[in-house]
């Protein structure tokens, strides 16, 4: 990793952080997540995620808050030269340096930078600092992959998030459908979204092979900081499939999220290969009712497809891209869509409906569903890969969260959607 040689503001410095961080969570989180920050590292995981925060008396707001650990981000490279963006627990020590963000047209193809050179409000904060050192002790890895005409930090609400709660969350850029291959090929009239075909999963798998090597390699920042046993999947849209194919095709990850993603190719709907076989891993599925992209029918049909234990939620009000950062890029000049029309980017009207669906009323606003996005996501992982013993994270949500978490079902079939 780079050397960080700036510090960041006095309001994030190593020594105010964790008292900020107390008076915070004091609220938010309660006395369960107190308990977590001053109790780390003991989870009676028999030596492995070693250093995953403990909660005592979990409950359906334990993770709303950020966690008690800081974090990192970094930029690693698969064999193919793709990127993946990784997020992790981070030394708080050695937890200095400008906030790291992302600018949304770094994702566009070089022929069209030139349109956006004066268009502002593209950056958004990833949640983390650069290139800082790893925390010490062993974490579990989370793969996560974006969606169709998505990037690899599409979703740092969650990915940083995660992290902060004692994960490693690895995003590959999935190049054969990310924003900039999709604006290429769309542009150039060469291709549609029904016909492009993605190596999504094999990305993923070479993303765990990566990690797997990072983990063993002296010379890597990530050098037996990784539980390689405990691995999880979280996708969203056509990453959601992804993600549930995953669980099929590599017996190394123990359980899935997908979010939004399981009408594209998912439980039985292909022929051969991991999409025609139903994960048999705890798997969580999450959907938006206004969603416009993935219809709820398709989720409720893909859960009653799946093995227990599973579960459904559903997002009253929401739209498909609840589960990522989209909504809140450029807000005050129309979103992702306007900053285009400021560029006088001609959009086809599918890419419109992509880049803006559950972003505009009557659409509930993403901040407020993101509370139960980031407890319920968070809650799963760590129920399903065994840092917590019960599933009590995962209860109450719909009065807890109430006209935010509408379905929130374990059963064999879930009830239709609405």
């Amino acid at each position: 990793m780079d050397h960080v040689s700036t510090n960041i503001d006095k309001s994030r410095s190593p020594i105010i952080i964790p008292f900020l961080i107390l008076g915070m969570l004091a609220t938010i989180g309660g006395l369960a997540t107190i308990f977590a920050l001053l109790h780390h590292g003991s989870n009676g995981t028999n030596g492995t995620g070693d250093a995953v925060p403990v909660v005592q008396g979990v409950g359906p707001t334990s993770f709303v808050g950020v966690g008690p650990l800081a974090v990192g981000e970094t930029t690693l490279r698969l064999p193919s030269g793709a990127p993946v963006e990784v997020w992790y627990p981070a030394a708080p020590d050695g937890y200095h340096g400008p906030a790291a963000t992302y600018d949304v047209k770094a994702y566009l193809p070089a022929s069209l930078k030139p349109l956006f050179v004066k268009v502002t409000a593209s950056t958004y904060p990833s949640g983390a600092i650069r290139n800082v050192p790893v925390a010490d002790g062993a974490y579990p890895l989370v793969v996560f992959s974006h969606g169709f005409a998505g990037f690899r930090t599409q979703s740092t609400f969650l990915t940083s998030h995660l992290a902060s709660w004692g994960f490693v969350v690895a995003a590959p850029e999935h190049t054969d459908r990310d924003l900039t291959h999709v604006l290429s090929s769309t542009l150039s009239g060469s291709s549609s979204s029904g016909s492009m075909q993605s190596h999504d999963v094999t990305d993923l798998e070479n993303t765990i092979t990566l990690m797997g090597g990072q983990n063993s390699s002296g010379s890597s920042p990530f050098y037996q900081h990784l539980d390689m046993t405990r691995i999880g999947a979280v996708g969203h849209s056509a990453g959601g499939a992804a993600v549930e194919k995953l669980a099929v095709a590599d017996k190394q990850v123990k359980a899935f999220v997908g979010l939004a993603g399981a009408s594209f190719g998912a439980f039985g709907q292909t022929s051969t290969g991991p999409g025609s076989t139903v994960p048999s891993v705890p798997g969580l599925l999450e959907y938006g009712t206004n969603d416009k992209i993935v219809k709820p029918s398709s989720m409720v049909s893909a859960y009653n497809a799946l093995k227990q234990p599973k579960r459904l939620i559903s997002l009253t009000g929401a739209g498909h891209l609840v589960f990522s950062d989209i909504c809140r890029i450029g807000t005050s000049q129309g979103g992702l869509v306007g900053l285009a029309h400021q560029a006088g980017l001609p959009i086809p009207s599918t890419l419109v409906a992509l880049g803006s669906d559950g972003c505009l009323p009557p659409d509930v606003s993403v901040t407020t569903v993101w509370p139960a996005i980031r407890q319920s996501v968070t809650a799963q992982l760590r129920w399903a890969l065994g840092f917590d013993p019960t599933q009590a994270g995962l209860e109450n949500l719909t009065s807890t969260f109430s006209g935010v978490v509408g379905v929130n079902t374990t059963a064999q079939t879930a009830p239709p959607a609405n």
